[in-house]
């Protein structure tokens, strides 16, 4: 097939823009170690997002299906209630320890976890086929046509994606990185599912796609303790975090119960091919 666009290309020099993922390209377990618990908390009251998104799967009681970059278990446990087994594969074991407690307060033992970067499984060997094979918000390699590649090859039914459409960060949120981050703060994070599908489609991959629009909301005790987990969750300096408390004073939402509401609304894709 001839291309005018090497999508994969343009994908890397996106990704090669941004100085600050060079030290988690190093050690990714390490750097999600550190920030389990403030992502755990980002992500606690997306049950409901969570159980929409495992829903558009298509899952079938009988599946095996593998996570990759389970994070916490926000689409790991929803799963274990549907699937025969799932896998999480992620490279931090704060984050897999985390998942298991997950796991453990549902009372769902048909789950197993492997503590690797993706860029290391030898499919057939670390890492068996399943049935099914999911990356939720977990795409960001520099060789992304390599990953997907890889995914492709590891599932013997389908594959599901999960990434954003349309801007990565919302106008405020690249308004604190510039202050926070200066010139570093400016890049407005990965490229969009357009992008994926493009790759896909280069390699003979021709995927559906969902779009839906999804309301992410957070609660919080106060700003200060918001802006404690977004100063761990990108690890900003701590000079700036009367910056950041600011920032989600500004931001959050009474709940009417002493505590805040932080709302982001979003728009996200969900990429879905079946194999041949």
């Amino acid at each position: 097939m001839h291309r005018i666009i090497d999508w994969n290309e343009l994908w890397k020099a996106v990704y090669a823009a941004a100085p600050r993922r060079k030290g988690k390209d190093r050690d990714p377990g390490a750097a999600w170690d550190k920030k389990a618990a403030a992502y755990e908390q980002a992500v606690n009251d997306e049950a409901a997002i969570a159980a929409q998104e495992v829903g558009m799967m298509a899952l079938l009681p009988g599946d095996r299906v593998l996570d990759m970059g389970a994070g916490t278990g926000r689409l790991a446990v929803p799963m274990a209630e549907v699937a025969a087994h799932v896998t999480a594969l992620d490279p931090s074991e704060r984050m897999l320890e985390k998942l298991a407690a997950g796991m453990a307060a549902k009372g769902l033992t048909n789950y197993s976890c492997i503590r690797m970067r993706w860029e290391e499984a030898a499919i057939g060997e670390n890492v068996e086929e399943h049935d099914v094979v999911v990356a939720a918000y977990s795409l960001g390699f520099y060789d992304l046509g390599a990953a997907l590649e890889k995914i492709d090859a590891t599932a013997s039914r389908s594959v599901c994606l999960f990434w954003h459409a349309g801007e990565w960060r919302t106008p405020a949120e690249i308004a604190l990185r510039q202050a926070v981050f200066g010139g570093e703060g400016e890049d407005a994070g990965y490229p969009d599912y357009s992008y994926i599908i493009n790759i896909l489609h280069d390699r003979e991959i021709y995927a559906d796609v969902t779009v839906y629009d999804v309301v992410l909301t957070n609660r919080y005790a106060s700003p200060e303790e918001a802006a404690e987990g977004w100063a761990t969750l990108h690890e900003a300096p701590k000079e700036s975090l009367g910056t950041i408390t600011e920032h989600f004073a500004a931001m959050l939402e009474p709940d009417g119960a002493g505590g805040y509401l932080h709302r982001k609304r979003r728009r996200q894709a969900m990429i879905r091919w079946e194999k041949r």
